[in-house]
């Protein structure tokens, strides 16, 4: 039984329950996903088994259209009023069985409120629901798809990804876009005036807020600025290929990097000092298990802020150690890693690099 239930009403959104169901296959397995109950024999107890299909799920998705609450049957009587309605006895019975169940707003849907709804439906009006529009459904259905992740149980586990609840996903995701906004402000910032100059943008980094891991590298090239995400392009690709090798996607984790404007020079002492605290801000807010710093400067920026023993040592002495540091958190792992760049230069360092990547299996 797949542990996502996605319910829905034909009649309101079945034309955006097969598109979302197609995006969420390339962030879930086909068998977490559960879509419908039509296979239910002569005989048996109808009711019986939707309940059962729904106590086998860890979360439930309810997609809610425009006319959701207000399709009627033939004899124009509301369905959801109806004991025998599939989405009243899917959603009451997730509710009644306390499972994290997600309201998706569909068609420019509103929330119904708790008097539009049956008694066993009310605590569904209570629910903070997701807007899934179509104009940024892809980039919707990648937000959702993290607030799925960050909702399931750790028992099951499969891809690296920390399972904590929605409150501290989106508190987590809250303080990630004001530190976004302070970064945008930053105008004393050493490279604020080249980025105003060129139209660039800040590049904080993106992933999961919740991330097990955090890849930082040096800094964003000009695309990268131009586009305001990290590793896009060449190196962004080999990282994504070196992810895949561990079972893990790009999503999955956090990617940023040590500077977070774009410099056509090496990162100099001045700006590293400046960008620093914003860096550390993001460890704290995501509060990783294991950091792995991309490339030397990175590496050297991580192993002196926590005062490792190793903190003089070279790139080709520590890529691919698994070096402990101690966070206000916890225990945290730090993994030196070449740049994914150098593979550009010297395809050699492509099995060196997947060697090192081999070493992060054991927190997958």
């Amino acid at each position: 039984m797949g542990r996502i239930f996605i319910n829905y009403r034909r009649q309101d959104s079945e034309g955006y329950v097969g598109r979302l169901f197609d995006h969420l296959l390339q962030h879930f397995d086909r068998e977490d996903l559960f879509m419908d109950v039509d296979s239910i024999p002569p005989g048996k107890d109808f009711v019986a088994e939707l309940e059962n299909a729904v106590k086998a799920c860890d979360v439930l998705i309810s997609i809610i259209g425009p006319t959701w609450s207000r399709v009627t049957d033939e004899a124009g009587e509301r369905r959801l009023d109806q004991w025998n309605d599939f989405v009243r006895i899917e959603v009451a019975t997730a509710l009644k069985e306390n499972k994290i169940v997600i309201p998706v707003l569909v068609g420019q849907a509103k929330m119904p409120a708790p008097n539009e709804l049956p008694d066993d439906l009310a605590l569904l009006a209570r629910r903070n629901a997701f807007v899934l529009s179509h104009l940024h459904f892809r980039d919707d259905v990648e937000r959702l798809a993290k607030v799925i992740q960050a909702s399931l149980p750790a028992r099951v586990k499969t891809t690296g990804i920390r399972r904590s609840d929605p409150e501290t996903y989106f508190r987590k995701e809250a303080e990630l876009e004001k530190l976004r906004v302070d970064l945008e402000n930053a105008k004393t910032s050493p490279l604020y005036p080249f980025r105003v100059q060129n139209k660039h943008k800040a590049v904080l980094g993106e992933g999961n807020p919740d991330a097990n891991m955090i890849f930082i590298g040096e800094s964003p090239g000009r695309v990268e600025a131009e586009e305001g995400r990290p590793f896009v392009g060449p190196s962004g690709e080999i990282l994504e290929e070196m992810l895949q090798t561990i079972k893990l996607r790009r999503a999955d984790v956090f990617v940023t990097n040590l500077l977070l404007d774009y410099s056509a020079d090496d990162p100099t002492p001045e700006q590293i000092e400046f960008y620093a605290p914003f860096v550390d801000r993001l460890i704290d807010i995501i509060q990783p298990a294991v950091i792995a710093p991309l490339g030397r400067f990175a590496m050297g920026y991580v192993l002196k802020k926590f005062d490792l023993p190793e903190k003089r040592g070279k790139i080709s002495e520590l890529h691919g150690k698994l070096l402990k540091a101690t966070m206000s958190y916890g225990e945290v792992f730090i993994v030196p890693m070449y740049h994914p760049a150098s593979v550009l230069y010297s395809p050699t360092q492509a099995t060196m690099l997947r060697r090192d990547f081999e070493k992060l299996k054991v927190f997958v």
